[in-house]
């Protein structure tokens, strides 16, 4: 892959820093590095890592708590930080024109956080509500033990979190005296990636981060993992839907020459991974879910093999479905991993494992949040390899290397095997397999000077077919990568009184057209390095595909084939009833879907095409029949209210040829009009509890019916809801609830909007003693925007975050193509990206105070919660009709 410009320094004081250009769109992602995690923790200590993370957000004397998060977003930027066993990473991305605050907040931070003993109190809550959150998923029981059982020396065994009785016990001593070993610039990375030049930037850097002293080397991590002689496992047994499998091999560092051919056997086995953020979406050939999912025995299954400074794990997991034998699916996979170990891969299956890392390699190198994950990832973890020679290295991994690392690796007698089993009353959604694999733990789940955001235009062209399809395309020269999206009429709004018809319809298209089989399909897009998949909502069904930019002729004839000519085989409707059981069990036993469902049940009646689940009910799932599907599809599948986009490195006239080519056997005809009729809110306030025994968190949702995205309310609403539980850490609802009071690890709210009455709702994470308050606080915020206008820094910053941050959503081919359809499908106007600055521009603190008082009205609202029971003796307050 060709390298653009870019340059590599070290600066005096040992800081590196990593400049790389890219000039798609006016915005620059800016990281920072820190060579510290769950690795550098002693006993007692585990978790501090995280922790520290946590309070590099919580204020130094130039950004107080609190003016981080919103400094960022009256840009219109994003940001957030992690830390992982090897790392701690801190990014924020945002229009080229902001790039010096980020500079200024980074290079701040490095030196003079505050570490103020009140905060660091109120972040504890903050940080055991974490925990909690990941506990209410049993898997997350399973993973600790299998890695404590697979490290028996090394901190990698530790979780990255830490142990709830060392986030008890350490002091604020601990942690700035944590912060100040391992905050030094000799021991990180600056990495900007983006629109800008990179002498002028190297320039800018040093005045800020030159500055900062260099500090002692920090203490090496001594331990070295002593050889495993034998086979260990782990059995969980905990309330869970399914029962889940995680096995683990010891693998070796980024650094080692097998890495590259670890990655290949990774993609071999279960797909090519995202490179960075973004990409996914393959490996449906892959042998895991040839063996596993698509024979009906799990909902999903995976490998994962990560870059680490010391030898780690190469693991493959997997999560049954309902009825599988658990004897059965090991055995399947040491049949799979046998096979790896005993024959050469062959080089058509070789071939088609590189072309999709080839591809996810393209589609990372389009955005610049995940080129500058991947730059600073691979520069912490290996700093002695290539980022732009890996994919050269990935690509000349042989099939002799493969058995070679198989046979290395993955001995059975050296495996570490976790079982967790579920015991006693259902509890948490099992997460997909890959899921399993080790996640950096983030920050949220997700008189100044005057904000100068660019302007962006977006030429987005239409047209239409004599069939009634209509086309819109955009170009950007530059992209390696096409992405072509196809949204029909067929959403859950219309399953009427047979709910999840719909989604049984869409998850059925890829698996088995007129010309090829489910498998025939996925092997020819594992070939091509391409993902296609199917997302059914609501109001729609989108067929969307992403592509290196010189496959899109195959695609588009695949995509076409894939939504217009499925045939229903009746052996794979019944493996996609069970995998869709499978996730409505999970879905039930999740703490935050069964509050976001329960509130929505509230809300919309029943009857209406927005009260059931897209996922529909066991008894649908369970009677649903492949005649009943095709009948569906041809009634809803058709033409006229159709709309297709195109983006990417493809001319769009040569883009709609081949479309045009692909679609013209689609006869004309026209859905029928589905009504969706307006919601009111209820007459006072609703409150409902579901109960799901054994969990450690409770989730809210608070909730009432607003308005469609057509309305012209919408923006002014849109504001509104940026003011309560966006801006900063996620607004005036975070400030109160997480920052100020410590309540919860999360709270927010959100705005839905389609083509019915949409749905806003404020949410929280908390433990179950802080419900109440939490809900009160959520309340109490929602009426202070009722009764007092936002003052014009709220607004400023409120049309700043809109406005900066359309940049950031054009950085991908397939978020352009995905808007093109919003625009189309909404009636909003190709210019629509043109006329909002005017638009949003224009909205008063008034209009916002009157858009508050006229659809948020908390004597209305419904209230859900979901999570543990209440203990005896507590108090629930009744529903108020």
């Amino acid at each position: 892959m060709a390298s653009p410009t870019t340059i590599t320094a070290r600066l005096d004081n040992g800081l590196t820093v990593v400049l790389r250009e890219l000039h798609r769109v006016p915005v620059v992602s800016c990281w920072v590095w820190y060579r510290v995690g769950s690795r550098n923790e002693p006993p007692g200590l585990t978790g501090i890592s995280h922790w520290v993370e946590h309070m590099l957000f919580k204020g130094t004397p130039r950004f107080p708590p609190g003016s981080i998060f919103r400094e960022v977003n009256r840009w219109g930027g994003t940001l957030n930080g992690f830390t992982w066993i090897d790392y701690t990473a801190y990014f924020e991305t945002l229009p080229n024109t902001a790039v010096r605050l980020a500079l200024e907040i980074e290079s701040d931070r490095t030196q003079h956080a505050a570490f103020d003993p009140a905060e660091v109190e109120r972040e504890r809550t903050v940080i055991l509500s974490e925990r909690e959150g990941n506990e209410n998923q049993p898997a997350y029981f399973l993973r600790e033990e299998v890695l404590a059982a697979a490290f028996r020396a090394h901190p990698y065994g530790q979780p990255v979190i830490g142990h709830r009785a060392d986030l008890l016990s350490i002091t604020r001593e601990e942690l700035y005296r944590h912060y100040r070993t391992f905050y030094t610039p000799n021991n990180a990375t600056l990495v900007l990636v983006g629109d800008f030049d990179a002498e002028q930037m190297l320039r800018s850097v040093e005045d800020p981060f030159g500055r900062i002293p260099a500090g002692p080397e920090p203490p090496a991590v001594r331990a070295r993992e002593p050889e495993q002689w034998g086979e260990r496992r782990v059995t969980v047994r905990r309330p869970a839907p399914t029962p889940v499998l995680l096995m683990a091999w010891h693998a070796p560092p980024a650094a080692s020459p097998d890495a590259p051919a670890l990655v290949v056997l990774d993609t071999v086995l279960s797909g090519a991974k995202p490179v960075s953020f973004g990409g996914g979406g393959m490996g449906r050939s892959s042998r895991l879910y040839r063996a596993l999912v698509s024979s009906g025995l799990c909902s999903s299954a995976a490998s994962s093999f990560a870059l680490t400074i010391d030898p780690y794990l190469f693991t493959v997991s997997a999560t049954l479905t309902p009825t599988a034998d658990p004897g059965q699916v090991e055995a399947i996979v040491e049949r799979e991993l046998a096979r790896v170990r005993e024959e050469p891969v062959p080089p058509d299956e070789l071939a088609r494992a590189i072309r999709q890392l080839r591809a996810q390699f393209a589609q990372a190198h389009e955005q610049v949040t995940a080129l500058g994950y991947y730059l600073g990832m691979l520069r912490t973890v290996a700093p002695e390899r290539d980022p732009d020679a890996l994919l050269d290295e990935l690509e000349s991994v042989t099939p002799d290397e493969l058995l070679r690392v198989a046979n290395t690796c993955l001995v059975p007698e050296r495996r570490t095997v976790g079982w967790l089993e579920p015991a006693g009353a259902t509890l948490g959604a099992a997460p997909p397999a890959e899921l399993l694999a080790a996640r950096p733990h983030f920050l949220v789940d997700p008189g100044p000077e005057p904000v100068i955001y660019p302007r962006v235009s977006l030429t987005i062209r239409q047209d239409r077919l004599a069939n009634g399809l209509t086309l819109l395309g955009h170009h950007d020269p530059t992209s390696e990568v096409a992405a072509v999206a196809l949204r029909l009429p067929a959403g859950a709004a219309r399953d009427g009184d047979r709910p999840g018809t719909a989604y049984l319809t869409g998850q059925m298209l890829t698996h088995g057209t007129e010309a090829r089989s489910f498998d025939a399909l996925n092997e020819e897009l594992d070939a091509l390095g391409a993902a296609l998949s199917v997302s059914v909502g609501r109001d729609a069904v989108d067929v969307s595909a992403t592509c290196l930019r010189d496959d899109l002729p195959r695609i588009v004839e695949l995509l076409a084939e894939v939504a217009l000519r499925p045939t229903f085989p009746e052996d794979e409707l019944e493996r996609v009833r069970a995998q869709a059981l499978t996730a409505l069990r999970q879905a039930l036993n999740s703490t935050r879907a069964q509050a976001d469902y329960t509130l929505r049940s509230l809300l919309y009646p029943p009857g209406h095409p927005y009260h059931h689940r897209v996922l529909g009910t066991e008894e649908r799932l369970r009677d649903a029949t492949r005649e009943e599907l095709v009948d569906f599809h041809r009634r809803l599948y058709r033409p006229d209210r159709a709309y297709l986009a195109v983006a990417g490195g493809v001319p769009v006239e040569e883009a709609w040829r081949l479309i045009e080519a692909a679609f013209a056997g689609w006869e004309p005809g026209e859905a029928p009009e589905l009504a969706i009729p307006p919601v009111e809110p209820p007459p006072g306030r609703v409150r409902r509890r579901e109960s799901l025994p054994g969990k450690s968190q409770a989730d809210i949702a608070l909730g009432l019916p607003v308005i469609p995205r057509h309305h012209p309310d919408y923006e002014t609403l849109r504001l509104a809801n940026i003011v309560l539980g966006r801006l900063g850490l996620m607004g005036r609802l975070g400030a109160s609830v997480r920052e100020r009071l410590g309540l919860a690890y999360y709270a927010s709210s959100t705005l839905e909007a389609g083509l019915g009455p949409g749905l806003w709702m404020a949410y929280a994470g908390v433990n179950p003693v802080n419900i109440e308050r939490a809900i009160e606080q959520i309340i109490a915020e929602v009426i202070r925007l009722r009764e007092e206008p936002v003052d014009q820094r709220e607004l400023s910053d409120a049309r700043t975050y809109l406005l900066g941050s359309l940049p950031l959503g054009l950085e991908t081919s397939g978020a352009i193509a995905s808007l093109a359809l919003d625009l189309a499908c909404y009636g909003l106007g190709l210019d629509y990206v043109d006329r909002l600055p005017d638009l949003i521009g224009s909205i008063t603190a008034e209009q916002i105070q009157q858009v508050a008082r006229r659809y948020l009205d908390p004597e209305r609202m419904a209230i859900a919660v979901a999570g543990p029971e209440a203990p005896a003796g507590e108090t629930v307050p009744t529903p108020v009709a």
